[in-house]
């Protein structure tokens, strides 16, 4: 990805961070960052522990669960950004998932110190870990999502309010339904109500973690993800991925990293005119949120044939296991070049993918 003849490009990698995704974080940053260095980039890891506090390390060092390898000096976000300016990286490259590192914060401190970085910038990233804005986007433009009933965290505790919510969701939304906290990723904070009896206790467990609960229609049928990245100046969309969790699962935190748990199958077993809507669906909803370079659209596609959004992920996971390099090999992509055209998408000069 770079040329030999110059200096390698310097490359921070940003990862970790305070949100419940901070494990996958850092295997995303770990495939990440083997590849890139093994591109010719000089890969320096910061990594930013569970308390939010950061750790600048050398090039040489480690990407693992725990800490930077050697140690590094713990920073506060302000220190950390005057050292990231220091360095004078070509490029952030964002490892992070979930809130703190994906909702846009990191977005904006970056941009305010002068940072290149990948993925999209503070306002699209915010919008789309937001489930509740982004469904609001996504009708605003026409795009499908299932009937669903947006429910405010104060008023289930309320005297009363617990009762009066969860009469409003059966006539509105039916059970069963899924529960969401309107931010959140890996399907933290999900959960599928199937009884009627259970869905008090599931919205006043979820009201405990979020100030807006989403309840949402269950849609029965085909879960598939299709990603989207910039090639060339446009957005493509990647062959969609079928994913079907083993019988009386769902795609839950669990599911997402145990193999043993899901198929995951690229390219997915649905119909020529399927896959098009799907891509094209995907598209428009990279486009609604305003996304920059990558995205990944989450969707159902019901046993009449209709496809419903989900959510879109503005940092797709970039472990072996992840959805988004799957996507990548089923179009004929090295990791390496998907890498190369997240980079090229943040304003990055890099050179011609691999044959």
């Amino acid at each position: 990805m770079t040329d030999g003849s110059a200096a390698p490009q310097r490359i921070a990698l940003l990862y970790g961070g305070p949100s419940s995704e901070h494990d996958v974080s850092v295997k995303s940053a770990a495939s990440a960052g083997a590849a890139l260095r093994a591109a010719g980039f000089d890969v320096h890891p910061v990594f930013v522990d569970r308390d939010g506090g950061w750790h600048l390390s050398p090039p040489t060092a480690d990407i693992n669960l725990a800490a930077p390898s050697p140690p590094a000096e713990c920073l506060r976000l302000e220190q950390a950004l005057t050292s990231l300016r220091a360095l004078d990286p070509v490029c952030c490259f964002l490892g992070f998932h979930g809130t703190f590192g994906e909702d846009g914060r990191v977005q904006a401190a970056l941009e305010l110190a002068g940072l290149r970085y990948t993925g999209s910038g503070p306002l699209a990233s915010g919008l789309a870990m937001d489930k509740v804005m982004a469904r609001r986007i996504f009708r605003s433009v026409g795009l499908p999502v299932a009937p669903a009933l947006e429910l405010d965290s104060a008023v289930l505790q309320a005297p009363g309010g617990l009762e009066a919510a969860a009469a409003c969701v059966v006539e509105a939304v039916g059970v069963p339904c899924v529960g969401k906290v309107a931010a959140g990723g890996s399907s933290v904070g999900v959960e599928i109500v199937r009884r009627r009896e259970d869905l008090e206790a599931t919205l006043l467990r979820l009201g405990a973690m979020w100030p807006t609960v989403l309840v949402e229609r269950f849609i029965a049928g085909t879960e598939l993800t299709c990603g989207v990245l910039r090639i060339q100046g446009e957005e493509v969309a990647l062959p969609p991925v079928e994913i079907a969790p083993k019988p009386g699962r769902f795609f839950d935190y669990e599911v997402k990293y145990d193999p043993s748990l899901v198929e995951e199958i690229c390219p997915a077993r649905v119909s020529a005119s399927a896959t098009a809507e799907l891509q094209r669906l995907a598209v428009a909803a990279h486009h609604a949120l305003g996304c920059r370079g990558v995205s990944r659209t989450d969707a159902i596609l019901d046993a009449d044939g209709a496809i419903w959004l989900l959510e879109t992920n503005t940092l797709p996971g970039l472990t072996p296991a992840s959805l988004l390099p799957k996507a990548a090999a089923g179009a004929g992509m090295a990791y390496s070049d998907l890498l190369r055209h997240i980079l090229a998408a943040a304003g990055v000069e890099v050179s011609a993918p691999s044959p």
